[in-house]
């Protein structure tokens, strides 16, 4: 016990600290030095860093159609790893060349138990066909991309890709990067091709000459030789890298001593994958360099070492080449700091200046310490919870402001009125606080139980938005204990010391608004309280018909719900679906008519002032092109994204020679899904097809559809060849044949090689002439066991058919997918209802066994949803518990819980106000709001039941209403002030931040206007419903 407390015995902790004020300052230390160190040591980042439950298995198949990835690759996956617990859904693709199979895993399963359980699975599958390559199995995480370059110019293509691994290279010697990469560019390869008749001549087979490659291409270690002088390695180099070396292979040795060299039989080049394509920028020819974060790295000393590199590349690229910054989420983490910062710092003020008003200016300023106190504490913590300083993390501190000062506010409002009444100012800090120190305990309890749901939320966007109710949980605990324990000892001090002429001139300010506000309360809310309690079923009917006309506005088409808020894109994509069987130089010149006509187009418009340049691209297997137009700052255009989209899509129309174009122009969180998507199944696949191709139909009918579209693409051609009778007579099997063929038009690899950093593949093959003119496949002669040599057409049987361009499961079945997004988002319901209340019927009543699943945005969003109301319910029920401990009684919670339902009718109306619409986001709000709403209510009702004893219910009640007008309309305000300047935000960077903050902020001021008097209304109804049933005890025969 401390020696000045003046007292014998057991001292509480609140009192023992507040007359310890060493205790609490050296606590006060630890926190704010703790956290400031940690400022500086945690990791920085845009968005939060987080693992996707997500495993994916990816098999090469070169050469194979999808029909035969589907049955050699993705069905022996599937069986294997159907009997693992820890996945959750199956989704698999086959492409021609490729399977690739995502395994979702249940929530909070071990990861890497997961991913080992997985590994061996497929390890055990025998079945896979010889020429597929090892399976990749990698769990998948989202990229941390800090920069992207590109280089463009019109130079070769190969002189680029040069310049652009030089650049690379040169970004990787700064120690800042250690990870950068040339994306989206085709593969080296050594293509060594041969003629038919050559092959004939020199009785050789492509099998041959690639197997005579692989052997004199080698360097072979050779051991070594203990010699008197010591052991000598020996080597035999033959290891060869670019074409000329190869074209010096010998192939065939004559008898006569002459020699025939690769070179001679051969035309051997060095290139890339034929079917790729290089990204152009404006029409020249371009390369990408992506740089990314890794471990500890922060994006602004990443961007700060490539702009030092970037400065010295003006002066050493030739003057046809160019470099420019294409992303650059460091400068959208400066933003968004500095937004947010600069947000937090005004809400500061606000604040600082509402306490000022209703506080003495040392208590105002003690309180305001205690919020930078549990701040910076917070920050101290983020490490061990596993969070990051990013954008979200910065919201939630932000996000906290108004409510964290709640409990400060109401400590510190109650020493304040002991020493109003004569009290020292020791006595007042340890009485105020002990009186008030169980009220703020629940009332803090039920915030953080409030916020818990938003740790909960599956998927993807729940790992996007965890750290936020982290950092609000972490922050309230904190200033709970300063409010406790740390406060009341500096206001038990506050009192020593000189008064500066700015202070008296601030109690001065003080005591004539305190005098105003008196006037206020005695004048203004003690009458209308008074008239609220006398007729309170009036005034319940009132509010409960306010909930119900907002709710059902709420509930209508009027007002949309949609999964994120939209923001504006800083690029607009053109995706062109390109026809079947479309071969690599055609999807090449359609991408540069494309481009060329978007080109002409903006500059007959003068449109340059919009746009900064035109990106352009083939993907998928020359399935798609990408169009995509880079957009100057918002505050350059005079056109909105939107504008720019409906022109583009006018002017540029139905292009000829293309499938479809879809538009999209969004970016954040979820952008890439489609508003509705629908995934169809059935046991026949023509039956699939023709359904699915029923409700695209029907959806373009739709007035509010937009970029409409499938996953269903029949493929090229296909022929199917089977050897007969007369075939297998000459000791052919299907193998031999098969192997001959591939040989033939994919090619037979030598081998792969690195060659400095790039893998580098050497392929022999029939030259690109023969291998695209059937005449070539008609009489491709094929050598059997025996030497033999036959025409293909003599020994096997050629059936026309038409393979799939790639072909989706999910969960054992095949599967198309139908999306669409929907203008305006609003409306997305109201579609949503027409598609599963009269399209998706009819069609299964066309169809037969049709079965279907709502995917993308809209499962998102149903996931999501259920999670949070699950979580909201867990919640109420959480608080309800508190509560009925709180006030000792069963009913009482109920008053207060009901004033919940009037925090989201506010939170609605700011939406409308604000020509809002409601968000996954804004219900996150609302959920959180639940917590904060109660805190009054709790207030209220706690004093009134200490007055209860003394008074009766509707006095105490009563005096409680106006006992406590001052602290709830005070931390109010806070509230509303600490989120204003994120509600007045403009700028892109909060687009996804402002409609938690309306729900918060419009329903705490709203919330608050009706529990000042429905609170006080319901506990006199409460008090009317327990009179009743007294009496009716009371009377005899009852």
């Amino acid at each position: 016990m401390s020696e000045k407390s003046g007292r014998s015995g057991w001292v509480g902790p609140i009192e023992w600290m507040a007359r310890n004020s060493i205790a609490a300052n050296l606590m006060m230390i630890l926190l704010l030095m703790g956290g400031f160190w940690m400022a500086l040591q945690v990791q920085k980042e845009v968005f939060p860093e987080f693992q996707l439950d997500i495993v994916e298995v990816t098999v090469n198949y070169p050469g194979a159609a999808p029909e035969e990835v589907e049955k050699g690759i993705l069905l022996p996956v599937e069986e294997a790893v159907q009997g693992l617990s820890s996945i959750k859904e199956i989704t698999s693709t086959a492409d021609e060349g490729t399977g690739t199979i995502e395994l979702e895993l249940v929530a909070g399963s071990n990861h890497m138990q997961a991913l080992q359980d997985i590994q061996q699975a497929v390890d055990r599958v025998r079945t896979f066909p010889e020429q597929a390559e090892e399976p990749r199995v990698q769990l998948l995480a989202p990229t941390q991309d800090v920069m992207e370059l590109t280089l463009y110019g019109d130079v070769d293509i190969w002189t680029l890709r040069q310049l652009g691994e030089q650049v690379r290279n040169r970004l990787l010697s700064e120690d800042a990067i250690t990870q950068a990469v040339i994306d989206d560019v085709p593969d080296y390869m050594t293509s060594v091709e041969i003629r038919q008749e050559t092959l004939r001549k020199y009785d050789l087979t492509l099998t041959d000459v690639a197997r005579l490659i692989e052997q004199s291409s080698r360097d072979i270690p050779a051991g070594s030789m203990a010699t008197t002088d010591g052991n000598i390695l020996l080597r035999l180099n033959e290891r060869k890298q670019w074409a000329d070396a190869f074209e010096n292979i010998v192939i065939v040795n004559a008898q006569s001593g002459g020699t025939v060299t690769l070179g001679d039989i051969a035309t051997v080049r060095d290139g890339f994958e034929e079917g790729g394509f290089h990204s152009r920028f404006n029409g020249q020819p371009s390369v990408e360099i992506e740089i990314f974060r890794t471990g500890e790295q922060s994006p602004l000393d990443i961007a700060k070492s490539v702009e030092q590199v970037m400065a010295e590349l003006a002066l050493t690229l030739p003057d046809a080449v160019e470099v420019r910054i294409d992303s650059n989420r460091a400068e959208q983490f400066e933003e968004r700091m500095n937004m947010l910062l600069e947000n937090g710092i005004m809400a500061m003020i606000i604040v600082m200046v509402i306490l000022s008003l209703f506080l003495e200016y040392r208590l105002a300023f003690w309180i305001m310490m205690g919020m930078t106190i549990s701040f910076v504490g917070g920050v101290l913590f983020l490490p061990a919870m596993g969070v990051s300083i990013n954008m979200i993390s910065m919201f939630g501190f932000l996000m906290v402001l108004g409510i964290v000062v709640d409990d400060a506010i109401v400590v510190g409002e109650n020493i304040y009125e002991y020493r109003e009444k004569g009290m020292s100012f020791m006595d007042a800090a340890i009485k105020g606080a002990r009186d008030i120190a169980g009220p703020v305990t629940f009332s803090i309890l039920t915030n953080i139980i409030a916020f818990l749901p938003l740790l909960f939320i599956p998927g993807t966007t729940g790992k996007f938005w965890w750290p936020l109710g982290v950092v609000v949980i972490l922050v309230l605990a904190i200033s709970l204990v300063e409010a406790l324990f740390i406060l009341p000892a500096h206001l038990a001090r506050s009192g020593g010391g000189s008064i500066t002429i700015y202070g008296r001139w601030m109690h001065r300010i003080q005591r004539v608004f305190a005098r105003g506000f008196e006037v206020v309360t005695n004048r203004g809310y003690r009458s209308l309280l008074n008239l609220a309690l006398r007729f309170r079923y009036i005034t319940l009917s009132l509010a409960l018909t306010i909930m119900v006309v907002v709710g059902a506005y709420a509930g209508s088409s009027h007002m949309g719900l949609i999964m994120m808020p939209e923001a504006p894109a800083d690029e607009i994509e053109a995706a062109v679906r390109l026809p079947v069987g479309t071969t690599p130089g055609r999807a090449g010149e359609l991408a540069m008519a494309i481009t060329e006509d978007t080109q002409r187009l903006f500059a007959a418009h003068n449109l340059s002032r919009n746009v900064e340049g035109i990106k352009t691209n083939v993907r998928g297997n020359q399935s798609f092109i990408d169009v995509e137009l880079v957009l100057r700052p918002e505050s350059e255009r005079d056109m909105t994204v939107n504008e720019i989209i409906e022109f583009w899509r006018d002017e540029l129309g139905d292009f000829k020679g293309v499938d479809q174009i879809t538009f999209e122009a969004e970016q954040g969180p979820g952008s890439w899904h489609d508003d509705i998507s629908i995934d169809l199944s059935h046991t026949d696949a023509d039956i699939l097809a023709q359904a699915s191709q029923r409700l695209v139909t029907e959806l373009r009918q739709v007035g509010q559809t937009r970029n409409v579209n499938d996953s269903y693409s029949p493929g090229a051609p296909q022929f199917d060849i089977s050897l007969t009778a007369e075939g297998r007579a000459l000791g052919l099997t299907g193998a031999d044949v098969g192997q001959q063929l591939r040989d033939a038009f994919y090619g037979s690899i030598a081998l792969r090689q690195l060659r400095g950093t790039n893998e580098n593949e050497i392929r022999v093959r029939l030259p690109k002439y023969q291998r695209e003119d059937l005449y070539y496949l008609e009489n491709l002669v094929i050598r059997s066991p025996a030497g033999q040599e036959i025409p293909l057409l003599d020994v096997a049987q050629v059936t026309i058919s038409t393979s799939l361009r790639s072909i989706d499961r999910r969960d054992g079945r095949r599967v198309i997918t139908v999306g669409t997004d929907v203008e305006p988002k609003s409306d997305v319901r109201q579609v949503l209802e027409l598609v599963q209340a009269q399209l998706l019927p009819q069609l299964r009543a066309d169809f037969p066994g049709l079965t279907w699943s709502f995917q993308g945005s809209q499962a998102d969003m149903r996931d999501s949803t259920a999670a949070l109301w699950g979580g909201f319910g867990l919640a109420l029920v959480a608080i309800f518990a508190l509560l009925a401990v709180a006030f000792g009684s069963y009913l009482q919670p109920l008053v207060v819980i009901l004033a919940i339902p009037f925090g989201a009718v506010g939170a609605i109306m700011g939406h409308m106000i604000l020509g809002m619409e409601l968000s996954l986001v804004s219900i996150m709000g609302i959920v959180a709001l639940s917590g904060v709403v109660v805190n009054d209510s709790l207030i209220m009702v706690s004093y009134a039941n200490r007055q209860a004893g003394s008074m009766s219910p509707a006095q105490a009640i009563y005096e409680a209403g106006l006992r406590r007008f001052r602290p709830i309309v005070l931390t109010t305000l806070t509230t509303f002030g600490g989120l204003a300047p994120i509600i007045a935000e403009t700028s892109v960077q909060a687009t996804y931040l402002i409609p938690m903050a309306v729900s918060l902020g419009f329903g705490i001021v709203f919330a608050t206007a009706l529990i000042l008097f429905l609170v006080p209304c319901l506990y006199l109804v409460l008090e009317d419903i327990k009179d009743f049933f007294r009496v009716r005890q009371l009377k005899p025969g009852t």
